[in-house]
């Protein structure tokens, strides 16, 4: 199964954003768009690569799925949604069985809070990556279904479909997923554990890692009240991703918490 270098990311960041979404609401702190900025830095810097291996995969084999996929990923990044949703159904016309397109039209319900109809979406999505045995792309979408609980408020159905892709195959993203259920949850102890057992895992994406480092530095300060450990979860945040002025003030605030003791 072709895959694009970052079709990995799709489902990841559209958790970062339903995750900020989620921690704002809890904590009273505004959503940074500049996540989504980063998200699309990151991808579009791969699109013309791409574009060019589908093309060539076309006139090989007269199949245009990959093109209308990368077509309808251009459309997300600008946010034109019907558009995407346009090129991700001529997709599935030419392979039914695309994955990248079935997320990327569950994506798009989930924008729409179509709920229902994204969850058939992945897990049609799901059924195709069990049977070719994908263990990559199962635990992702495994994933996919959690953070769509999670948007509904469905903690107890979110921990299960979060706890079934680490048993596929362990990641940071789920285990961000799980630690941020159990701070919901008031569960900080729990939360604080599930973050770091992430972090000894590999991510898919080093944004969902620096989040990662970013709300244990948190934890670590508020809950555990040890703000020297905070301060060095947070600089790792800043140093994966130095443009986030949040992680660069949160190091700030630890170190001079942590220097005052």
């Amino acid at each position: 199964m072709n895959r694009f270098h970052f079709s990995r990311k799709y489902s990841i960041l559209a958790s970062v954003t339903l995750v900020l979404a989620s921690y704002s609401a809890c904590s009273g702190e505004k959503d940074e768009p500049s996540i989504l900025e980063i998200r699309d830095l990151l991808d579009s810097g791969h699109l013309t690569e791409s574009v060019q291996k589908a093309k060539d995969k076309a006139l090989i084999t007269g199949k245009m799925d990959q093109v209308h996929y990368l077509r309808g990923w251009i459309h997300y990044l600008r946010k034109e949604d019907p558009s995407a949703e346009k090129e991700y159904k001529l997709c599935l016309k030419e392979n039914k069985n695309s994955i990248d397109c079935l997320r990327g039209l569950a994506q798009i319900e989930k924008h729409k809070q179509n709920y229902e109809k994204a969850e058939t979406r992945y897990k049609q999505a799901l059924v195709i990556a069990q049977a070719t045995k994908d263990q990559e792309y199962s635990s992702m979408l495994l994933t996919d279904l959690g953070n769509l609980s999670l948007s509904q408020d469905e903690r107890e159905e979110a921990l299960d479909w979060y706890t079934k892709s680490i048993q596929v195959k362990p990641e940071g993203s789920a285990y961000y997923g799980l630690g941020f259920v159990h701070l919901l949850n008031r569960d900080k102890f729990a939360s604080i554990q599930s973050l770091k057992k992430g972090l000894g895992t590999e991510y898919r994406d080093l944004i969902i890692k620096a989040e990662t480092y970013y709300l244990l530095a948190k934890l670590q300060n508020d809950f555990e009240k040890n703000p020297q450990a905070a301060s060095e979860s947070a600089k790792k945040a800043f140093e994966l991703f130095p443009a986030m002025e949040k992680y660069s003030k949160s190091w700030e605030q630890y170190s001079k918490l942590s220097s005052s003791k």
